[in-house]
């Protein structure tokens, strides 16, 4: 590993890891074909709207992650710019360490950013650039902060790269910024969570200021570097659904005192843990009572959509191939919603995450918790669902065999998160649903039939 970069694959607050001989599992032969500690970096700080983000790597690499991410960005003059190296066979043999530091002084002259990310990948790790020294190099020349990320795409998965930026934004970002106390409320809080949180936070943070919670900043959410730099400040922390950003939350409460706790949105049920979460940390009465006013009413508008516009729903069978999160954070809004799970498969999930997906899970439900294709579309036969959720990779899989399914990774609308988003996800399902084009896709086309239209 380069100087300065931690072992991350040991962290303290994770439940295996007070195990003896257990830790976070390092990545396997072929594993990496999902999703690589590169692109879980990029997934943090690419919602960083005025900062540059610079590849250093082939053009390829600039690809990867922007189109994940550019749907949720809504401002900064940088927030729709990628920028690559572009480097060359000859900037691989011969080494890009001069043609990084000119490429640094373009952005900095041209954009004046406030801040930079370099991002190492797996050529420019290999070939050995010292890419510290660059930056560090860039940074006393021009006063700018100029931000390393070491961790190239085969070092690890996404929630390793995740868990990298976010040790090198608390090394090097926040608590930047000394305290406005003229600005400080009781109830600043936090919000931390993963690539999805990009275009999920504004509603959150819309439905939390309804109730008198104030986000100072959105750690993988849509946000700048000033804010940033001042999260330091805030009373707590929340981790949306994003056990890869524990580090940073242990290392925030070690080192300001900042308590936190994880939670979700997705679901009355979920939502109403984690506002009881905040009540409980604060410890204001009034607040408190502003709290159970709102759930109550939100609550009872929910249950009369659900039984009225969305009764259609109950009883429907789904089968959700998801990683991550996902994997346990929908179980809830669909029971809520009526719908039975005939199937949850998974690949890459924690031991937390599969606690929590036993924790949820309905009577009927089988839990494949090392999935492949083949499985899941038995399952799906078997138990005759008529719906597959997917994300990611998995995606690709009820594509290929024609059957109706609702991708949680292409939503244009701002995801499933709060009580609207369990209205969003109702309609979406109904939507996918009621498409005829599950009735058409199998009928035979005209040159396929003879003369007399018979097969």
């Amino acid at each position: 590993m380069p100087r300065g970069v931690p072992n991350l694959f040991v962290e303290p607050d994770c439940e295996h890891n007070g195990q003896a001989k257990k830790g976070c599992a390092k990545p396997l032969p072929g594993e990496l074909a999902r999703s690589c500690a590169f692109q879980g970096s990029q997934a943090v700080l690419l919602p960083v709207s005025d900062a540059a983000h610079l590849v250093h790597g082939t053009p390829g690499c600039l690809q990867n992650s922007w189109a994940m991410l550019e749907n949720g960005l809504q401002g900064g003059p940088l927030s729709k710019s990628g920028f690559s190296m572009g480097l060359t066979e000859m900037d691989i043999i011969l080494g890009g360490r001069k043609k990084l530091l000119e490429a640094i002084n373009y952005i900095i002259e041209h954009y004046h950013p406030p801040c930079i990310f370099v991002y190492a990948t797996c050529i420019t790790f290999l070939t050995a650039e010292d890419l510290a020294s660059i930056c560090d190099k860039a940074e006393k020349q021009w006063n700018v902060p100029v931000i390393p990320l070491h961790y190239p795409g085969f070092t690890g998965n996404g929630n390793m790269g995740s868990r990298q930026a976010g040790e090198a934004l608390f090394d090097k970002v926040i608590g930047t910024s000394d305290a406005d106390p003229g600005r400080l409320t009781p109830f600043d809080i936090n919000l931390i969570g993963d690539y999805r949180f990009a275009s999920e936070g504004q509603d959150i943070e819309a439905m939390l200021s309804k109730i008198g919670i104030r986000v100072i900043s959105r750690i993988a959410g849509e946000c700048t570097f000033a804010e940033l730099r001042s999260a330091h400040q805030a009373k707590l922390n929340m981790l949306v659904c994003s056990r890869s950003m524990v580090t940073l939350a242990r290392k925030m409460r070690d080192s300001f005192d900042i308590p936190y706790f994880e939670g979700s949105f997705c679901g009355s049920r979920e939502i109403r843990f984690s506002l009881r979460q905040l009540s409980f940390h604060f410890q204001d009465e009034r607040f408190d009572k502003q709290l159970h006013r709102y759930m109550r009413k939100e609550e009872e508008r929910l249950h009369k959509d659900i039984l009225h516009t969305y009764k259609s729903l109950k009883g429907r069978k789904v089968v959700l191939f998801t990683d991550g999160s996902e994997s346990w954070s929908y179980i809830s809004v669909l029971s809520e919603l009526g719908l039975r799970i005939a199937a949850i498969g998974t690949n890459q999930n924690a031991q937390e995450d599969i606690s929590r997906i036993k924790e949820r899970l309905q009577e009927e439900t089988i839990l494949v918790v090392q999935s492949d294709e083949a499985k899941m579309l038995q399952l799906y036969r078997d138990r005759k669902a008529e719906l597959m959720i997917v994300s990611g990779r998995n995606a690709f899989v009820p594509l290929k065999e024609r059957i109706p399914f609702l991708n949680l990774d292409e939503q244009q609308h701002g995801g499933y998160a709060g009580y609207e988003g369990v209205r969003r996800l109702a309609r979406d399902l109904l939507d996918t649903l009621e498409q005829p084009v599950w009735n058409l896709i199998f009928r035979c086309s005209p040159w396929e039939v003879d003369s007399y239209g018979q097969a």
